[in-house]
């Protein structure tokens, strides 16, 4: 539900499918930001309850009346499953258990917001379940780490993910300069060293992940303007889809390639 900080109301939104197994479930919010959309995946009963789902929900929080709706069913049942936003706008869904803390999901799926299916894509080689964590690094790819299996094995072995954008035949982008500081409700110039035409430019927020809960990933869609390898980009002005701190801007060609990452900040 909606709780109202202001006058300290609840709101409840129906709809959730498998309600009862929501407990190691996913969460993230769909890009971009603006859309206001958010998704649940798996989850299983409270505990060691041998009950998983396979469950997606998708719910949009700009509607009147907002009500979650079922999305495109996970591969198999999954607790703690990992999920990143990308810069291309989908959504990787990796690891996880079939149970708790136990039968490690070595696979992974790519999410597409616009066409909402899964697509599989190379899988891991090491198990995520309880304690793991998946964030986006500056440079495109994944990183996942950790993981807390029922023998009391903490899992020391780190994994990359390269997306399938970081292969395709075309010239990377690259930001070559802007300032550190950005403001919202203004737009901010920035320059490219390499690459043609951008398609989207956009902000996205540095993860701090936990129990495969993320709060803080989003990808905020900037509006552009491009002249050569000079671009102008809008940020919003509204502080609830742009929360101050530090983000990652990142442009994407025509052709789905990202750039790496320049670090701004979003000013008070």
């Amino acid at each position: 539900g909606l709780w109202d900080l202001s006058d300290n109301s609840f709101q409840e939104i129906p709809g959730m499918p498998d309600a009862n197994m929501l407990e190691t479930s996913g969460s993230v919010m769909l890009p971009p930001a603006q859309d206001q959309k958010y998704m649940v995946l798996g989850g299983g009963g409270v505990g060691d309850s041998p009950l998983t789902s396979h469950r997606t929900a998708i719910v949009d929080l700009k509607s009147e009346t907002p009500e979650f709706v079922q999305g495109p069913d996970l591969a198999s049942p999954t607790r703690y499953p990992g999920t990143v936003i990308l810069p291309d706008d989908t959504v990787l869904v990796t690891g996880g258990s079939t149970g708790y803390r136990t039968g490690d999901i070595l696979s992974s799926h790519i999410y597409k917001p616009g066409s909402n299916e899964f697509t599989k894509v190379a899988s891991p080689a090491v198990g995520r379940n309880y304690h793991s964590e998946a964030l986006l690094l500056p440079d495109g790819r994944v990183a996942t780490f950790g993981s807390n299996p029922i023998d009391n094995t903490f899992e020391l072995r780190i994994e990359t993910y390269s997306p399938a954008y970081l292969f395709r035949d075309s010239v990377r982008p690259h930001i070559s300069h802007t300032g550190s500081e950005i403001d919202r409700g203004k737009s901010f110039d920035f320059f490219l060293s390499a690459g043609g035409n951008i398609k989207n430019a956009k902000l996205m927020r540095p993860s701090a992940v936990t129990h495969v809960t993320d709060i803080e990933q989003r990808s905020i869609n900037l509006p552009i303007v491009q002249d050569g390898n000079r671009l102008s980009a809008s940020v919003p002005s509204n502080i609830n889809i742009v929360p101050a701190g530090w983000y990652m801007l990142v442009v994407t060609d025509d052709n789905g390639v990202p750039s790496e990452s320049h670090w701004v900040r979003v000013n008070e």
